[in-house]
């Protein structure tokens, strides 16, 4: 064999190994990138891993607090179940209060209606009572006194529509040939005003009632109870003051009358 051709075929071996070690570094080029590739998709894997079982952890954790939330949803549902029962039992309650509120209520009216009619009765009683008491008394006092009962009006109402007035009590008496009328006014407590009320009705009385026209007419205040004080009053105006005594009746100051 000739050198040449020896020379050619080792050049064509060393481009052949010079191929087969480039081909040899490529694929072990390849085979590195291919390793490096699937480290990294192993790492994104595991990571990915991790985020899951972090995720599913975390879901885990949401679920349980999704149960405590929805056994407390239960709970407050119970709770509030029974707080509307215990509200329908207060409204029941009420109502039945009111109910009792409203029949005390009428009760109360009632009995208030009952007590103002029985207060008016006993005023209107007590209103009359003086009179009942004095009424009569004072005819049997002018006697003891000396003097001659002619006649006796009670309740006296006199005088034109418009100008009417009231008088308890009216006595026609005489005493030593001189005809006099007596005009009491009966009162359960007597006041001081109780004078010029008197000196008003007697001014009109002659004039209201012309059968005391000429006649002497004698003021009497009657009462059961008198203000200190009110007997100089009266003797100053002329006016005899009665009150109940140990015999009926009995004047407080006679000598008003006795000259």
């Amino acid at each position: 064999m000739e050198l040449q051709e020896i020379v050619a075929k080792l050049t064509n071996q060393e481009e052949k190994v010079d191929r087969t070690v480039k081909e040899l570094e490529l694929l072990r080029q390849i085979s590195t990138d291919n390793l490096m590739a699937v480290l990294e998709l192993r790492k994104y894997h595991e990571g990915l891993s991790r985020e899951f079982k972090e995720f599913k952890d975390e879901m885990r954790a949401f679920k349980d607090e999704v149960k405590a939330f929805m056994r407390g949803v239960e709970e407050f549902k119970d709770e509030m179940r029974v707080f509307k029962d215990e509200m329908k039992e207060f409204k029941d309650e009420m109502r039945a209060f009111k109910d009792e509120m409203r029949a005390f209520k009428d009760e109360m009216k009632a009995f208030k209606d009952e007590m103002n009619k029985r207060w008016g009765d006993l005023a209107n009683r007590l209103g009359t009572l003086a009179e009942d008491i004095f009424g009569p008394g004072i005819p049997y006092l002018l006697k003891t006194l000396g003097y001659e009962v002619k006649s006796v009006l009670f309740d006296l109402e006199t005088g034109p529509k418009g100008k009417k007035r009231q008088y308890d009590v009216l006595i026609f008496a005489e005493k030593d040939g001189q005809e006099t009328v007596w005009v009491a006014e009966v009162k359960n407590q007597a006041k001081p005003e109780d004078f010029e009320q008197m000196k008003e009705a007697l001014e009109l009385l002659p004039e209201l009632f012309p059968p005391v026209a000429g006649l002497k007419i004698i003021p009497v205040l009657a009462a059961f109870r008198f203000p200190e004080g009110m007997i100089n009053a009266a003797n100053k105006r002329k006016i005899l003051l009665v009150r109940m005594g140990g015999e009926y009746l009995e004047p407080l100051n006679p000598e008003v009358v006795s000259h």
